[in-house]
């Protein structure tokens, strides 16, 4: 009981002291300040001027030493130019409003004075003005209120009373479960995302690995086309004309037709077909499903005076395949591109120069 009394009366204090500021502050402009702090003192002028009258009465001339100093004073303004005297008139005035301003400014910044303004304190007091923030959001609430739930909480007499705590009970725990809902959604969400990452992950780490073997294959002079299946099966077609023909192929099931004809009929059905009738300016890379659950992702590769197709082969359950080639979550899928295209210009080279013999040197470059 004693803990019932000591907040209830503790929130009869707070209702008296903040209710008024907070509807203050919630019926003010808050852009709407500046004019006020500009004009107000125009309203305090008439109790300055009535004190400069009553110090008018006094008889200054008269005073041992205030008196000889008016008259130092009169005598050199007399000796000063018109101009002068009403340019420093007006710049005393200036200053003295100025003065005032920033003096009837402080009072608007005030929480509690006659001239409070919320514009004024939040512009020159924002650190406080965050904390007020939140109840001036809360248009609805009051300590008043809050006051009138708590009576009906501590001194619940009927069943309208009781009805109505109930109620609030139920709405509160339907919120609480909600936000657990969110929250739970959320973290599904970003689990989810470390598993995919993950996963990715380890797909690079494998094509890191066939990468380090390829090129130590290479380094002892033993790499061929056939091992460039770090990411998935493939085959390889060159432009030849008006036609691509195929010359490697590797881990498919060979049911690629050896030669396809450029046309459109073909370049529906064929990716291949279509990166190649593509214009050069544009990006060379397109998939097509030859059949449900299997893909094919062709890539235009500019090689030396030529121009090939590289085709990626695989399962729509291939996770490793479509992330690399597909897709760009993790990681850039041109970056894959880039590298089987390296490893092609490098065994490219390799053939011409078996080919036409050592003393040939041949540029190697990437798109």
């Amino acid at each position: 009981m004693e803990t019932k009394i000591n907040y209830h009366s503790f929130i009869a204090e707070l209702k008296t002291v903040f209710d008024p500021v907070l509807s203050a502050m919630r019926s003010q402009d808050a852009s709407a300040w500046r004019g006020q702090a500009w004009l107000g003192p125009c309203k305090q002028l008439k109790g300055v001027m009535r004190s400069a009258g009553t110090l008018g009465k006094i008889g200054w001339g008269s005073l041992p030493v205030i008196g000889p100093a008016m008259l130092v004073a009169g005598g050199w303004l007399a000796a000063l130019p018109v101009w002068l005297i009403v340019l420093l008139t007006v710049a005393v005035l200036v200053v003295a409003y100025w003065i005032m301003v920033i003096r009837y400014t402080g009072q608007m910044a005030t929480i509690g004075h006659a001239h409070f303004h919320i514009g004024a304190f939040k512009a020159k007091r924002p650190l406080e003005y965050k904390l007020w923030a939140p109840f001036l959001h809360k248009h609805n609430a009051s300590f008043e209120g809050l006051l009138h739930f708590v009576n009906s909480l501590f001194y619940a007499t009927d069943e309208a009373d009781v009805r109505s705590i109930l109620e609030y009970t139920r709405g509160h725990m339907d919120a609480v479960q909600t936000e657990k809902e969110e929250y739970r959604t959320a973290r599904d969400y970003l689990q989810s995302e470390v598993e995919k990452h993950e996963r990715v992950i380890g797909y690079l780490v494998d094509v890191i690995k066939s990468v380090n073997k390829s090129l130590y294959r290479l380094a002892n002079d033993c790499m061929n086309f056939y091992e460039l299946d770090f990411v998935c099966a493939f085959t390889i077609y060159k432009v030849e004309g008006d036609y691509i023909r195929k010359f490697h192929d590797r881990g498919t099931t060979g049911a690629s037709p050896e030669i396809i004809a450029l046309t459109e009929a073909n370049a529906e059905k064929y990716a291949a077909v279509y990166v190649a009738m593509l214009p050069e300016e544009e990006d060379g890379f397109s998939y097509n499903s030859p059949f449900p659950g299997r893909t094919v992702a062709s890539y235009r590769m500019k090689m030396f005076e030529e121009t090939w197709i590289w085709n990626f082969h695989f399962d729509d359950s291939n996770d490793k395949a479509l992330k690399l080639t597909l897709s760009n979550d993790v990681i850039e899928i041109r970056e894959v591109y880039r590298l089987v295209h390296a490893f092609s210009l490098v065994l490219q080279k390799r053939e011409m120069q078996s080919k036409a013999g050592r003393g040939i040197v041949i540029r190697i470059g990437g798109e």
